[in-house]
């Protein structure tokens, strides 16, 4: 536990499990949204609710924003009652959203405009994975700033690395979530390889999770496939994948770096959607792969 008071801004699927994650820790939590009845289900948690940004900031020695937009970061820094004009100089923002690079030096300028710091902070994990407490965070901004808000991160991660100046860390986390999407894609065509030449969807999950050849999205989402149960995660996760997708291409090509692999992926993530698996979890790409190979297992609904 920590004296630090906390304040988080957008309980969504990621920033709720921040929240909830804090609160088991003793910490103090302010929290906002702008949907009351995602606040309301907290505050059985302990959540403290707030009426705006300003009103978190005001109450908070330190602000975590995990936000759907970049468009939504500069409503709750610049915008009416935002955090910008709370009085607290100096004050510390883990900005945890997934944005581009700029978008993320832009949020930084002006939140030192203001007097404040923003640390641009992604997670990588899933929202379960950050409910188990299985989550990285990726650090970037003022050293300082880091190390003085340390018992914050270690209460809602397992990991977290200071990787340096602001937009490293979404630098990393481009990497990190191109890693997740072409290992979802390599475990789909690994358990729909496995499945033609007769092995048992679950004894493939059981094997290669503990073999030299697995990952962690084989492990956590090759069980979804395994099952063939993909609910768990779903109503967002292919809106998020096609934001990220996005992100991840569009650097790739500013930095002309090849991503073949990435690519070929994206394409599997198109036909997973066509087929209309948009409203599960991303490994549902499984179920279309399967699908193409003439494979017909029922999903678990």
């Amino acid at each position: 536990m920590s004296n630090l008071k906390v304040g988080v801004i957008g309980l969504g699927p990621m920033g709720g499990n921040i929240a909830k994650n804090l609160l088991k820790r003793q910490f103090h939590v302010t929290g906002f949204d702008i949907r009351p009845d995602v606040t309301a289900a907290l505050e059985n948690e302990g959540l403290t609710p707030a009426a705006s940004p300003r009103e978190v900031s005001e109450n908070s020695d330190v602000v975590i924003t995990s936000l759907p937009s970049a468009g939504a970061l500069d409503a709750v820094i610049n915008g009416d009652d935002g955090v910008l004009e709370s009085s607290k100089p100096g004050q510390v923002l883990i900005e945890c959203s997934t944005l581009t690079v700029q978008q993320k030096i832009d949020a930084a300028e002006a939140m030192r405009g203001g007097g404040k710091v923003l640390l641009d902070s992604p997670i990588s994990a899933t929202p379960a994975m950050l409910a188990k407490g299985m989550a990285s965070i990726h650090v970037s901004g003022e050293e300082d700033a880091y190390e003085s808000v340390l018992p914050v991160l270690e209460g809602f991660t397992a990991s977290n690395f200071y990787v340096g100046e602001v937009g490293n860390g979404s630098r990393m986390k481009i990497l990190a979530n191109y890693l997740v999407h072409v290992h979802i894609g390599a475990a789909a065509e690994c358990m729909t390889l496995g499945q033609k030449a007769g092995l048992d969807p679950q004894l493939i999950h059981e094997v290669i999770s503990q073999s030299a050849g697995s990952s962690k999205m084989f492990e956590i989402r090759g069980k979804f496939m395994a099952d063939s149960d993909y609910r768990e995660g779903g109503g967002t996760m292919f809106a998020v994948y096609e934001k990220d997708a996005s992100i991840i291409t569009e650097f790739a090509a500013e930095v002309k770096a090849p991503i073949d692999l990435y690519v070929v992926t994206r394409q599997k993530m198109n036909s997973a959607m066509a087929q209309g698996l948009g409203h599960l979890d991303t490994s549902a790409v499984n179920k279309a792969n399967e699908t193409a190979a003439g494979i017909d297992r029922k999903l678990v609904e």
